[in-house]
């Protein structure tokens, strides 16, 4: 939305939110790793997991918060990771996460001018011209 194309920015903003709410309703846990390479729980599998679901921003702040308190609100999301569907949870937030993140990114070409828009010819319309001696092109 903020480069103008609001019909995109709105599906992936219903998009990464859906998924993420997916991943509260399945009881999901954001997994946190020891970070000491010497600790017998650290590797590096865990570690990027933990990077990628912390790319959802502000809602992975909620629930880590949520599982450190106990105030009615946050213990809504505050659930046990131990039932049948958590795993799942978890990896639908790492799938927000990680849509979130190319999102981001995307946007941030797309503001700065790095990004190139690449036309792709559309199935059925007509072909692109060849380049000719006459249209400038180096042989």
């Amino acid at each position: 939305m903020a480069v103008g194309d609001r019909k995109r920015g709105i599906a992936l903003f219903v998009l990464v939110n859906a998924i993420f709410f997916a991943g509260l309703a399945f009881d999901g846990y954001l997994y946190v790793p020891p970070f000491l390479p010497r600790t017998p729980g650290f590797n590096i599998v865990a570690t990027l997991t933990f990077i990628v679901q912390a790319c959802n921003g502000g809602l992975c702040a909620l629930v880590l918060a949520a599982a450190d308190t106990k105030l009615p609100l946050l213990g809504l999301l505050a659930r046990d990771p131990g039932t049948a569907w958590a795993d799942l949870g978890a990896v639908h937030f790492l799938v927000s996460g990680g849509l979130n993140y190319f999102a981001t990114v995307r946007l941030y070409d797309l503001l700065t001018g790095s990004a190139q828009e690449e036309t792709a010819p559309v199935a059925g319309g007509p072909a692109p011209a060849p380049e000719t001696a006459e249209s400038g092109a180096q042989p």
